[in-house]
């Protein structure tokens, strides 16, 4: 992680990507890898899953993401992910994915994968593991009741998506007097 003492805590589906969207199939994924691979001049794109390329480029919402990078930008943030998709994701392929959405250079890290031990359990021995950490919000759709428990202040519960609601509340979690 870098310097940053303020952190973001972030699910995918349901914050980012709107349960059951399912826009990715409309699209010509195989020609979306080609086009990318281009543009970004980085052949990895290729030989990423298809499904999960048009997922981030189609359907993780557009507001959602602004109001991310807001976020990040005017709270000086960094994100860690917290999401199922770090499983299957190592963080240099993640990072590729938010360079779709001009994310990447907020990508700090991702909460430990410990067996036995549910995602508000990982984001604890992430936050013991750097204590350099001043403020931390934590966006997510699951997990509620350990979450409240355990971080009722930092805790964002995202119905659905990451919407101006949530932005508020994180934007005051994370110090923004201004947000309202």
């Amino acid at each position: 992680m870098e310097n940053s003492k303020n952190v973001i805590f972030l699910d995918i589906d349901g914050v980012l990507q709107p349960t059951g969207s399912q826009l990715r199939f409309r699209h010509d994924l195989e020609k979306l890898k080609e086009d990318l691979a281009l543009k970004y001049d980085n052949d990895e794109y290729l030989t990423m899953d298809q499904y999960d390329l048009g997922a981030v480029y189609y359907d993780w919402d557009k507001q959602a993401v602004e109001r991310l990078r807001k976020l990040c930008v005017e709270a000086e943030a960094d994100i860690v992910i917290s999401s199922d998709w770090r499983l299957y994701s190592p963080l240099s392929r993640l990072k590729d994915y938010f360079r779709l959405h001009d994310l990447d250079q907020y990508l700090a890290g991702e909460i430990p994968q410990t067996s036995g031990i549910y995602r508000c359990g990982q984001v604890t021995e992430y936050l013991q593991e750097h204590p350099e950490i001043e403020k931390f919000v934590i966006l997510d759709d699951a997990y509620v009741r350990d979450f409240s428990e355990k971080y009722p202040q930092q805790f964002v519960y995202c119905h659905y998506i990451f919407d101006e609601e949530g932005y508020q509340k994180a934007a005051k979690i994370l110090g923004l007097h201004g947000a309202d």
